[in-house]
This record gives structure tokens, sequence and C-alpha cells, in this order.
């Protein structure tokens, strides 16, 4: 069964008994009915969003990578990459095996220390075009095991896993892997789909169908939100701040906790992730989008002389969801929607 985040416990129900209903059958299966959907899907940085570490870009990164005082050294290896950290005569060797992110912010390299997870210090940032520290990582590092990364708990490393894949289990030591499928695929969000091909191969009604698989979409717009907030985050169970991103910049990162804190999100009890966003695709770009859909809701003209932007049917989020930088080479857009 997948694993949950903080869900409500009729959702965390309906969840359950969706993968009660069968086993996992891979992205592949949903193809032939859902063609268009997996088709975009399957470019997406959702599909993308772990991939083993030597079929990602940072690979060839980190292995042609010139560390200063040859502190750390990479070399290839058949299933991943060795890292050597040396240090004042100490020296400590671990193995990358996986790359998390699908490199919109960033590619983080996960590997295994003796048995453990660990997540690398080092991470690769596109927009700057260059290794740096990971995100969170503390400034300096002074020994070896602190220059190679932070070890994971196994709690922490099997929700990792479970939000950067699909049909992760948890297992007694850390997550089991024996049966994912990499990256965020199509039954991580609308369970197994076993029963659901079957009956669709024996020709059953759209009302069977739907009996068969979980569909987000078709739930409330709060629900929706916090469905997607089990890996994009959601506030702590009775701790919904007005305004999360003064209390805490960061959590500028995690969109459904802004969201859920603005007005827009409160007072119109309908916007909801898909609003704005395709779960199959990658967010849009272009500007008008996303004017159109605030004019979905604030369709009345800008009085006489305003210099409201939608006068001129400009861009809405500049002066409402605004970008933030929580970090170097790190900017998330602000989804508490208000004016600033």
């Amino acid at each position: 069964m997948a694993l949950f985040g903080r869900v409500p416990l009729l959702l965390a129900l309906v969840w359950s008994a969706a993968h009660a209903a069968g086993s996992y059958v891979g992205s592949e299966a949903c193809a032939p009915c859902h063609q268009n959907e997996y088709d975009r899907h399957v470019r997406s940085r959702h599909a993308n969003a772990l991939r083993p570490i030597l079929q990602s870009p940072v690979a060839n990164i980190l292995l042609h990578s010139q560390q200063r005082d040859a502190v750390l050294h990479y070399e290839a290896r058949e299933d991943g990459i060795a890292v050597i950290v040396a240090l004042g005569g100490e020296e400590i060797a671990a193995k990358l095996e996986w790359a998390f992110g699908a490199g919109a912010q960033g590619i983080t390299p996960v590997g295994r220390l003796d048995s453990r997870f660990f997540e690398s210090r080092v991470s690769y940032y596109p927009v700057a075009g260059r290794l740096a520290t990971t995100f969170g990582h503390p400034a300096r590092a002074e020994n070896p095991r602190a220059i190679l990364g932070l070890l994971q708990s196994s709690h922490t490393i099997t929700s990792c896993f479970g939000c950067h894949a699909t049909n992760v289990g948890a297992g007694v030591d850390g997550p089991d892997l024996s049966e994912m499928q990499r990256g965020v695929q199509c039954e991580r969000c609308h369970g197994p789909g076993q029963q659901h091909v079957a009956v669709a191969k024996a020709g059953g009604t759209r009302a069977e169908l739907r009996t068969t698989v979980v569909n987000p979409g078709r739930f409330s717009a709060k629900a929706e939100v916090e469905i997607c907030g089990q890996c994009h985050r959601l506030p702590a169970a009775g701790d919904a701040s007005p305004a999360p991103e003064l209390e805490d910049p960061v959590m500028v990162r995690f969109a459904p906790i802004g969201l859920m804190a603005s007005r827009c999100f409160i007072a119109s009890r309908k916007l909801a992730c898909s609003t704005c966003h395709d779960a199959h695709e990658n967010a849009r770009t272009d500007v008008l989008y996303y004017s159109n859909r605030c004019a979905g809701c604030h369709d009345d003209a800008p009085k006489s002389g305003s210099s409201c932007r939608r006068a001129a049917r400009q861009d809405c989020r500049p002066c409402h969801m605004r970008q933030a930088s929580v970090g170097p080479y790190l900017k998330f857009t602000d989804h508490r929607i208000r004016v600033y």
C-alpha cells in the first residue's frame, strides 16, 4: 500500500480501499485507453522524479567534477557511483544509487553507506549549471562523514522514495523497493490498476470503472489539495497558520500550505491544484493561461482609472503570487494568493 502523508481519515480509507482492490500493473497498461494523458505524463517531471543515478544527467557532472583539495572523488560502477571522501588521513567510501528530482529545481544524489541511506551533501542546480551544497545541509562540514552527506532515518527515506516513486513498500529498516516503479506514475495517484484494467477489458460500464480507481479530480477542492499535499506538504495537524511564509520563509516551497491559507481558497471553496495545473504535465509557463484562471472568478471589470494589470490582460502573478528565494539557486512561487 502506498504511503500516506497527513490525509484526513476518510480520504485514507478511500485510498486504502482502492489499494486493496488489486495489484500494480504499470503506467503502460493505462495507455490504450488514456493515450493522451499517458503521452503527456511520460514526458513530465512527475514521471522523472526518480532515476537510477547512472541514468541521470547528474552522473556525468559528478564523474567529471574536480573537487577542491581532492576531498571528494567519484568513480563509475556497474550499479552506481562510488564516492570516496578523504580528509586528514581519514577516508570513507559509499555508493550513490539514485537521483532525486527531475531538474526543475535541482537533482540530489542518494546512496548508501553500508546499509543506511544518506542524502548527498552535493546536489546539481540547473539554473546555475553547477554543483553546490544540498539545500538544508550545514554550511560547514569538517569530517568525512559530514562531507559525504546526511544519514536518513528509516521513516524519512521511506517517505522520500514514497513521494518520488510508485508502489514503494515500508520495510523493517527502510523502504521496500522490490516492486517499485520509478517516478510518480499513474498508480501513485490513482491506485493499483489491475482491477480497473480487467473491468475495462471486460467491457465494464463507466460507473463500474469509476469504482475501481481513485480519481482525485472528483473529490472536493479541499480533499484534492490534501491528496496533492501528501507529497507537496500540508500544514501540521491543528497548525494552519494564516501566514506560513512569514513564520518560516521555507514554507513557500510547499504550495498546498500557502494555498490553503489564502483567501481565494478559503472563500471560494472550489479552488484546487487542478484549477491551474494538470497533474499529467509540467506547470505551464504562458502568462495568459494563468491570468485566465484568475479571471474565472475575478471577472468583474477593474475600477475606472485603476492600474490593475487585469485591465490590460497582463500577468496577475507579480502582484498576487510572487516568486521567493529560499536559498541559493532555488525560487518558488508563493501560493498564498494575496495583495502584497
